[in-house]
């Protein structure tokens, strides 16, 4: 299914366009296949084995030249909404993205970070999530790929 998707960052900080500033190596607009692809899941530094995870599937999203300019708000934007992020580079095809999201419950919030690289044509970016809860401190992490396949069908 290829689904045009409208780039933006929710929630975003007071001055978060001049934070944000685009990378010297932007990505190409057009068609993208996605991949998000789980990785290791932890309670308390323990693995999680039985936590139940979708199926990986990959997407194709067609994305416009004026989005695709900017690679830090194309690789956060599925941030939840009340995440902030506090510090982001895509300088040099390198890609460094950290936050926080707010706690749901009692205690500290949690944080995430997306590192990797990307070409015009291609990233490939880890990440990596810590939360809390009543049960302990979550960490999640994984894989974020993307390519470009082609320009985008017309509508």
């Amino acid at each position: 299914m290829i689904r045009r998707r409208r780039i933006a960052l929710v929630a975003a900080v007071p001055g978060l366009i001049l934070l944000l500033g685009a990378g010297d190596v932007p990505l190409s607009g057009g068609l993208w296949e996605i991949r998000n692809t789980p990785g290791v899941a932890t309670l308390d530094g323990r693995e999680l084995n039985e936590l139940p995870i979708e199926p990986i599937e990959t997407q194709k999203i067609c994305i416009s030249p004026a989005e695709a300019a900017d690679p830090v708000r194309f690789f956060a934007r599925d941030m939840d909404e009340g995440c902030t992020i506090k510090s982001a580079s895509a300088a040099g095809g390198k890609v460094k993205i950290v936050g926080t999201c707010p706690n749901q419950i009692e205690g500290p919030d949690g944080s995430f970070e997306l590192t990797g690289g990307h070409s015009a044509e291609a990233y490939e970016i880890d990440f990596a999530t810590t939360a809390f809860g009543d049960n302990g401190r979550m960490t999640f992490s994984g894989k974020l790929n993307g390519r470009r396949v082609g320009d985008c069908p017309a509508e």
